[in-house]
């Protein structure tokens, strides 16, 4: 695809194309799942032609449908935890007893199991969980530093959390 542009195999040709919203019906794990799709018209003769991003966008939408029906974290709320404590995804899947790629798959959208999924929620819901799991596993982490910096970061976003209003200093 460049810019706007993608093969047609009717017209045998590079096109202009738009994107259409619509209403798209997908199978994952055998079970039928709605959501909010695209799909892209050759603006030359009218029939669907294929664009990677639009494609990878609608499997996407297909996934957080499936996530959503079964109650698993968002790839969204997944991404963030590592830059939410300061902590790599190897040593976050090492902290949590887990192969050192687990989390790093997650990532990169592999949809973690129920159990899994549940641990990463609470991760991420609850800051105190998190501090708590980091002392009890810290000896599970390869360096001392990955375990400062992550504990420095909690123990920040931690003081956000609890620092009662009124001791909050003013922003002007």
């Amino acid at each position: 695809m460049i810019g706007n542009r993608t093969f047609c195999e009717e017209c045998r040709k590079d096109v202009p194309f738009k994107a259409v919203e619509k209403q798209m019906i997908g199978v994952l794990k055998g079970e039928q799942y709605e959501y909010s799709g695209e799909e892209a018209i050759c603006t030359d003769c009218g029939s669907e032609v294929y664009v990677a991003e639009i494609e990878d966008n609608n499997l996407k939408a297909l996934y957080d449908a499936y996530r959503k029906q079964h109650s698993i974290i968002s790839l969204e709320n997944i991404l963030e935890l590592s830059e939410k404590y300061g902590i790599g995804k190897r040593p976050l899947s090492l902290l949590l007893g887990w192969g050192e790629m687990t989390f790093s798959r997650y990532c990169d959208g592999a949809m973690p199991t129920k159990q899994y999924s549940a641990i990463l929620q609470q991760l991420y819901d609850d800051p105190s969980y998190y501090r708590e799991q980091l002392e009890t596993h810290k000896k599970s982490l390869k360096s001392d530093l990955a375990y400062e910096r992550s504990k420095r970061v909690t123990d920040d976003l931690l003081g956000k959390i609890e620092m009662p209003r009124s001791k909050r200093p003013r922003v002007s």
